[in-house]
């Protein structure tokens, strides 16, 4: 007696795995001898620009926040223009020179700051003559300008 409700209850499930077994199973290398990109050495070297553009820009904003949180900390309250530009921290940032301007020019705009001197010694020049300039109008001239 219980032979055809279990007979029953089954053929939903046969017909799933029936539906199941006729839906094509692809590889990953299927798509090899259909794609010319695999094998496209101008997607290749595209690549690995990309990549090494990505790493570079990636390390280079990664050693500038380094050095700039370490900068801020340690200069915080210093009130010797000598010392906060003679900062080791500062010296790499200014070492970092056109990668750095992009992530000076990102951070002024957020807040203006005393960073905005580095740019001078990125660029062998100041921005204004004017000796009443702020350093926040420094800033907005800066970041005008790059």
């Amino acid at each position: 007696m219980q032979l055809p409700r279990i007979t029953n209850q089954l053929k939903p499930l046969t017909l799933a795995v029936g539906i199941a077994a006729t839906v094509p199973v692809f590889s990953y290398s299927d798509i090899d001898d259909l794609s010319k990109i695999i094998n496209s050495e101008k997607t290749s070297r595209y690549i690995q620009v990309v990549d090494n553009n990505d790493n570079f820009y990636l390390s280079n904003k990664f050693r500038f926040q380094l050095h700039l949180q370490r900068w801020e900390e340690k200069t915080m309250f210093m009130s010797s223009v000598s010392s906060i530009v003679g900062d080791e921290d500062f010296k790499a940032i200014v070492s970092m020179g056109g990668y750095a301007i992009p992530l000076i020019k990102e951070e002024l705009q957020r807040k203006p700051s005393t960073l905005v001197w580095a740019l001078n010694y990125i660029f062998g020049r100041k921005i204004s003559n004017n000796p009443n300039l702020t350093i926040a109008e420094a800033c907005k001239l800066w970041i005008k300008e790059i």
